[in-house]
């Protein structure tokens, strides 16, 4: 059984994104997998509705939880509802979450949307939202994004990391176009025109082990006391 499940929104190979997860998946020393969401086929959702002869118009999902699309999802979908704890990551795209992040988020919500259900299936599963940014201002939009995604699930969220990268160009503040919003190159040890490698930023490294560590010990205090994630109260 998988403990806690990686995703990162990243299409970037061995991205800033897939590391950061990764180390935080790793720190916890527990059983986890790490799912790169470009490398799998996952449509927007659709917004399906179906007439119901007992609810009326309704959403498909909202009878049984199972999204009715047919691509990676229903991959995926087992191992969100199996985990104990989720680890995700995604940037900013023209201020919001990415497009690969997003999509994700809103597939996902499918299988805990609603089937008239008595409880939550996500209910009580532990959430670290993780975003790699050019800003600290939108890596916390896309963070904060993430963990509304966790709240809305009613999942308790443990940790939120922002770690700052920086755009491959090689003009940086100097740039009399987009002027972009970046930190100083005294700031970093990498030279301009490649990309800051925020896992060298000791600070975000404590900040993962601290998400992994409060995974460690508040599942590892779960199951002394044979406590389930579905039975907690949030």
């Amino acid at each position: 059984m998988v403990e806690i499940l990686g995703i990162s929104g990243s299409p970037v190979k061995n991205s800033n994104t897939d590391r950061l997860v990764k180390l935080v998946l790793d720190s916890t020393g527990l059983k986890s997998e790490f799912i790169k969401l470009s490398d799998c086929k996952i449509e927007p959702c659709h917004v399906c509705m179906v007439d119901d002869p007992k609810w009326g118009r309704v959403f498909p999902c909202q009878l049984d939880n199972q999204c009715i699309l047919q691509d990676d999802f229903q991959k995926i979908s087992p191992k969100l509802l199996e985990a104990d704890a989720l680890v995700i990551g995604g940037y900013p795209s023209f201020g919001s979450v990415n497009a690969w992040t997003k999509t994700f988020l809103e597939r996902w919500f499918a299988i805990d949307h609603c089937a008239f259900q008595e409880k939550p299936l996500m209910i009580g599963k532990l959430g670290v939202s993780i975003a790699v940014c050019n800003t600290p201002e939108d890596g916390k939009t896309v963070a904060d994004q993430i963990e509304s995604m966790f709240r809305e699930l009613h999942m308790l969220p443990v940790a939120k990391i922002v770690a700052q990268g920086s755009f491959p160009c090689r003009f940086r503040s100097k740039c009399s176009v987009r002027r972009l919003r970046v930190v100083s190159l005294e700031a970093i040890e990498c030279p301009e025109g490649t990309i800051r490698d925020p896992l060298n930023d000791k600070e975000v490294i404590k900040e993962a082990q601290n998400a992994a560590r409060r995974i460690r010990e508040t599942l590892e205090w779960r199951r002394k006391e044979g406590i389930k994630h579905s039975s907690v109260t949030v």
